[in-house]
């Protein structure tokens, strides 16, 4: 018995895309956040919002891709 459905193609190339997407977005808020942290001796942004920005935004860049992909269909 089977919980999920397989995923298109199309659907694991923007899964992989997105995830892409969101490493390089958590890339970035750690780099800010850090550099703001060395010359401000403060951070910029806490733990629990760069990770929930992160996850929003690449949930959020997977789900515009795979709408993309299905008003073209």
């Amino acid at each position: 018995m089977k919980l999920f459905r397989d995923m298109s193609e199309n659907e694991v190339q923007n899964s992989t895309r997105s995830l892409v997407f969101g490493f390089y977005v958590f890339l970035l808020l750690l780099a800010l956040n850090n550099v703001y942290h060395l010359i401000n001796n403060k951070d910029l942004m806490s733990s629990f919002s760069i990770f929930t920005i992160g996850l929003v935004l690449t949930f959020g860049y997977e789900f515009i891709l795979n709408m993309k992909k299905s008003k073209k269909a």
